[in-house]
């Protein structure tokens, strides 16, 4: 599964931003990537992917900068390397 293409697709679908505006680079808060849009993000993620994510993941959304770090968060989650973090 590509972790950052979801990622993307849901931003874009959450915030309303072109997916090609929004790159793995790109910085949350310059999307409108707030504490609302975050649980909305992860909601979609869920239903798409039918799977639940844990609650760190929206806990580690709020201290992520870059669309990456979320990518590489949710990986994480997915893999069980961690707690989440990206570490």
């Amino acid at each position: 599964m590509d972790v950052l293409a979801e990622l993307r697709a849901s931003i874009s679908r959450t915030c309303e931003i072109p997916i090609d505006r929004i790159h793995a680079e790109s910085d949350l808060e310059e999307l409108g990537v707030d504490s609302l849009a975050s649980a909305e993000i992860v909601t979609d993620l869920e239903i798409r992917l039918g799977r639940d994510l844990p609650v760190d993941v929206l806990r580690h959304l709020g201290a992520a900068r870059t669309v990456a770090d979320v990518a590489a968060a949710m990986q994480a989650t997915f893999t069980g390397s961690g707690d989440g973090s990206g570490r």
